[in-house]
């Protein structure tokens, strides 16, 4: 039995300047937005909008963390990074800290906020840190565009100018296990997961193809600074890493649609690499290559929002639907 679907929104996009603090304000401000980028009304809190708040550490910003706003078990999410060497808690199979550079974690049954790089930022209930971006010393970020729905968050950084440098980050409750059968999902029905770019390499423009290597995105390369795909396992604070899409694409045409002109729409599966079937990811489908950035509109209608290799450039392509 499906989930209930959700309705993803394009926060916008800001530019920043090229440091680990100005990329993690601008995920902040993004998350604290009161309007989406078509110009419609944004409460945090409220409707498909989280809840953002940051940590910073004399006057310098150095996480953002955010709780989606249906989220029956606690749930919240934090990014953090600094240009001191901080000792902060990394996840298998990352083996060491890294400054300069986004990482990611998740967090359940969520108590007081301490500090991003405490063993336990939230008290309790903490996975650990992967790494979501190249240290800025070696990708010049400029850009952070923000996706949202009332459970899932979509994050990406990439610099204007350079095609090759887009860094996605996805978490939330994105898995639905298709199924109602005993210990297939958590006790709300829902599987939390995120997904990360890692240190190593950006983006490849033909993403749908890679599985479990870097350069791929919703797929686990099992090396440390590597893309990563996981997701904590039923009612405890430990991860099940080595999650990827079963079935891979080949690029879809620019350009490609129905008679009706609508764009394909394909079902994103998940699995445990060469095992286990986890579920599909909610509304988020292969489509179309196209720039990311993008919205979708059919007869004046905006039906869904493209997340792909660049903005100014054409790629392999995913639809969070509106």
């Amino acid at each position: 039995m499906a989930l209930t679907p959700l309705t993803w929104k394009f926060v916008g996009t800001r530019t920043s300047a090229s440091t680990i603090d100005a990329l993690i304000d601008a995920v902040y401000l993004l998350g604290t937005a009161t309007t989406y980028a078509n110009g419609t009304a944004r409460t945090p809190g409220s409707g498909d909008a989280w809840t953002w708040a940051r940590e910073q550490i004399a006057g310098v910003t150095e996480a953002a963390y955010g709780n989606p706003p249906t989220n029956a078990l606690g749930m919240r999410y934090i990014i953090g990074g600094s240009t001191t060497a901080r000792a902060y808690t990394f996840l298998t199979p990352e083996t060491a800290t890294l400054t300069n550079c986004v990482v990611a974690g998740m967090n359940r049954s969520s108590g007081a906020y301490t500090s991003w790089y405490n063993a336990q930022p939230f008290t309790s209930g903490f996975s650990g840190y992967w790494r979501a971006s190249r240290a800025l010393t070696s990708m010049a970020y400029d850009r952070v565009s923000m996706w949202e729905s009332a459970e899932g968050c979509v994050i990406s950084f990439y610099a204007a100018a350079l095609a090759s440098s887009t860094s996605h980050l996805a978490m939330g409750a994105l898995i639905d296990p298709m199924s109602t059968a005993s210990g297939v999902a958590e006790s709300d029905g829902r599987i939390y997961c995120m997904s990360t770019q890692g240190s190593t390499t950006n983006l490849n423009a033909l993403w749908g193809n890679i599985q479990a290597a870097d350069g791929g995105f919703f797929g686990h390369y099992n090396v440390n600074g590597g893309a990563h795909f996981g997701a904590f396992n039923n009612a405890l604070t430990t991860i099940t890493a080595g999650l990827t899409r079963p079935f891979v694409h080949n690029s879809i045409p620019s350009g490609w649609a129905n008679r009706a002109g609508e764009i394909p729409r394909v079902p994103i599966q998940v699995n445990v690499v060469n095992s286990t079937y986890w579920g599909q990811l909610r509304e988020m489908y292969y489509t179309t290559d196209a720039n990311s950035v993008t919205t979708w509109r059919y007869l004046g209608v905006e039906q869904g929002y493209v997340v792909a290799y660049h903005p100014t450039t054409n790629g392999d392509a995913m639809l969070l639907k509106a």
